[in-house]
């Protein structure tokens, strides 16, 4: 059948109005796609339980910004320092020591905010050591006698990347004599602060270590109490957690996420960790952390 030179010449119209249609919805869905920031922080807690509390955070963050917040759930410490480094997140939340780890192996990594305590006014915290009431009426009571049962102690950081949960306490047990790699009885990573917490209350590890936001916060919630889960010993004050961004970020990006934390309500603030506010912070603010890494060969 012939068709007529007029037809076929409509017929690519239609074509070209169609194939032009889509090629609009595909460059517009790339635009839009563009407009993500992909948020991830540490695992403290359960990771969803964590990100359904920061939903208040992420909407606040979404109407500052004009941008959709992506939260990222990801496993561990390690999890989140690669996706940053592998550019599959842009903002994240670390403890210090993880942040100074990112940092050396990529300096576009660095901090731009830090939460001030709603029950300290502070931005620090601690790293504390947590043994349980059976571990305590021993006779453990502070680090000196935890190095004279130390053969006994079954002992629980948090993550190899946790300030308050590994780099500092280590560093405390070595300065009193204990060699944690070879004088407790076992050794466990517990991949939460939560969790060593628990694994303390329930008697499946003799001590551990944390950061005592978490502790208090368990303590609020009745998860724990202070009379099966002990502290033994505190740290000097330590730089809070900070949140980072990749440095290559587009410019205007980046004023508008410091913005939206630096004006964020204490409403929104408080959706995770209990800060009622965020200020600035720099890389400086941790070069205690990174002198301390460097001197137990950590970084």
């Amino acid at each position: 059948m012939k068709v007529s030179p007029k037809l076929l010449a409509i017929f690519a119209i239609m074509v070209g109005i169609i194939l032009a249609g889509s090629w609009f919805a595909i460059t517009w869905k790339q635009k839009e796609d563009k407009k993500v920031i992909r948020i991830a922080v540490i695992p403290t807690e359960d990771q969803l339980e964590m990100l359904e509390k920061m939903k208040p955070m992420f909407s606040y963050i979404e109407n500052k910004t004009g941008y959709k917040v992506k939260p990222c759930v990801v496993g561990d410490y390690t999890a989140v320092i690669e996706a940053l480094i592998n550019k599959k997140v842009d903002v994240a939340l670390l403890g210090p020591f993880s942040y100074v780890s990112a940092h050396a192996r990529d300096p576009n990594i660095v901090p731009f905010a830090v939460g001030v305590r709603a029950d300290t006014g502070k931005t620090t915290y601690h790293s504390i050591i947590v043994v349980s009431r059976k571990t305590y009426e021993k006779g453990v009571h502070d680090l000196e006698s935890l190095k004279e049962h130390a053969n006994e102690i079954t002992f629980a950081f948090v993550d190899p990347k946790s300030t308050s949960g590994y780099l500092i306490p280590k560093a405390a047990l070595l300065k009193v004599g204990i060699d944690p790699d070879k004088d407790f009885k076992k050794v466990i990573f517990a991949g939460g602060h939560d969790a060593v917490e628990f694994a303390i209350k329930n008697n499946q590890v003799d001590a551990g270590a944390d950061a005592d936001v978490t502790y208090n916060r368990l303590l609020r919630e009745g998860k724990i109490s202070n009379k099966e889960n002990i502290i033994i010993w505190k740290s000097q004050p330590l730089p809070g957690s900070p949140w980072v961004y990749r440095n290559d970020l587009p410019e205007d990006l980046k004023r508008k996420i410091r913005e939206a934390f630096y004006t964020m309500p204490p409403k929104y603030a408080l959706s995770y960790g209990k800060a009622t506010k965020f200020v600035p912070a720099t890389h400086e603010d941790y070069k205690e952390i990174e002198e301390a890494a460097k001197r137990l060969g950590l970084l």
